[in-house]
């Protein structure tokens, strides 16, 4: 699949739509089932695992998601996405503003390590071409890197970044970055500062980009 293939993530959601009680019994499912994929990994995690911590049966669990590979896509299509959103936040506010910008996302992750965990853990399994949401994790970093491309190239057409810079592989560097950063940062929380290690890797970044007289 070339870079300028649908970047959008193949769909195998089975939602169940309800209200009052039945939506806050699903919203407490997911929650669990994020907190053991982030805990355990999806492979070692089993819809038991999830239905005792809940207190409910399996058979209540499949009620409202089908199978644990749905199960999995509800997790993902609640919790994936913040780092999407940011990139579009960031390619909205354009130029050096949004390059500046770049560390509050290290700051939403120390709010928020368990949801940084969650999906190091799963891109980290569905690395493999079979594994269950593998097209959605290319599908993610696609847009990501594109967005990224786009907010430079953007920079570019205006003059206010140097046509020096590929675009397309400088997004890919950025993207890199921050993830290995998480990662790092995930493995020994007490040794890296992420807020410092992104401020100066935007420093950096902004840097590379400015025009040369």
């Amino acid at each position: 699949m070339s870079e300028s293939s649908d970047t959008t993530a193949p769909s195998r959601r089975r939602r169940h739509r309800g209200t009052g009680r039945g939506d806050s019994r699903r919203d407490e499912l997911l929650h669990v089932a994020s907190e053991l994929f982030a805990e355990n990994g999806y492979r070692d995690t089993s819809i038991a695992d999830i239905a005792q911590r809940v207190g409910v049966t399996q058979q209540a669990l499949l009620y409202y998601f089908g199978s644990k590979p749905a199960l999995l896509d509800a997790v993902i299509d609640e919790r994936d996405g913040a780092a999407v959103a940011f990139a579009e936040e960031l390619a909205a506010i354009g130029g050096f503003d949004a390059i500046r910008a770049i560390p509050s996302s290290a700051r939403r992750n120390v709010a928020e390590p368990n949801l940084v965990r969650l999906f190091a853990v799963l891109v980290a399994e569905n690395l493999p071409q079979h594994a269950v949401a593998h097209d959605h994790f290319v599908a993610r970093y696609r847009r990501l890197r594109r967005i990224v491309a786009e907010l430079i190239a953007e920079g570019q057409r205006t003059g206010e970044f140097s046509t020096d810079v590929d675009p397309i592989l400088k997004a890919a560097e950025v993207v890199a970055v921050i993830d290995g950063l998480n990662t790092q940062w995930l493995l020994d929380p007490d040794d890296v500062d992420i807020i410092g290690a992104t401020e100066q890797f935007a420093a950096g970044l902004a840097d590379s980009l400015r025009v040369r007289a």
